[in-house]
């Protein structure tokens, strides 16, 4: 059910959704997991998540896009993420089209306020009980037309469970230090060794992520020089 406040006409959306899907417009991005379709017929201007697959892999996606439903009324009002309007006929879910563009094609002009405010967003987002955990993606990572950043795509995120639920805590505790290692990483676009001593705190690398730095490097250093018939290092 669409949040009657946004006043779409929710059997027009969803007949716009079925005809776009099946004459393959107004694409606005596709992956693994699922596609988005760009939704200009009202202002804000929508974009629509969809899962992909058959069988069991579009139930996975389903559950996965319906768990990112769950994230976005967790963080109801948060402004350092899109609205979310709700998740039409349980499969599509409606969100509000941020202006801007992704870290990934341009940096914010204003790097200073920038990253403070992003850091203001994550603990603030940690205190209602959410975590990224895809933060260090830069697609993930939206800087919007007034330079200031949207965190985007959280269908992986964590969701803390009161009570006695030692996994999902391990995970959230797990996810909160990825997000703040996220957060380190693009605001030193990656050259760690010019964290300063006060931003050193936040960064705290993770047995995973030390695993995954050592098998690209394995990758790199031994497999791929031998596939290209040179010495490996």
């Amino acid at each position: 059910m669409i949040d009657p406040a946004a006043g779409i006409n929710e059997q027009q959306l969803v007949h716009w959704i079925e005809r776009s899907l099946t004459t393959g417009t107004h694409n606005l991005s596709a992956g693994y997991q699922g596609q988005t379709l760009l939704y200009t017929e009202t202002t804000p201007h929508l974009v629509i998540k969809i899962a992909h697959g058959d069988g069991l892999l579009r139930w996975f996606h389903q559950r996965l896009l319906k768990h990112e439903f769950d994230v976005y009324r967790q963080l109801d009002d948060f402004p350092g993420v899109p609205r979310c309007y709700g998740l039409l006929d349980d499969r599509y879910l409606v969100l509000h089209k941020m202006d801007g563009h992704t870290m990934k094609q341009q940096r914010p002009q204003d790097e200073d306020a920038y990253f403070q405010l992003m850091l203001d967003y994550i603990e603030q987002m940690h205190a209602r009980g959410v975590a990224h955990f895809d933060l260090k993606k830069k697609t993930n990572l939206l800087v919007t037309a007034d330079d200031k950043p949207c965190l985007i795509d959280l269908g992986v995120a964590v969701i803390y469970k009161a009570g006695f639920h030692p996994l999902n805590h391990y995970l959230f505790k797990l996810a909160g230090i990825f997000d703040f290692n996220a957060w380190v990483r693009h605001k030193y676009n990656n050259q760690l060794q010019q964290i300063s001593d006060d931003d050193r705190a936040y960064y705290q690398r993770t047995w995973i992520e030390s695993v995954s730095y050592k098998s690209k490097r394995f990758y790199k250093d031994k497999i791929k020089r031998i596939l290209k018939g040179q010495r490996p290092r």
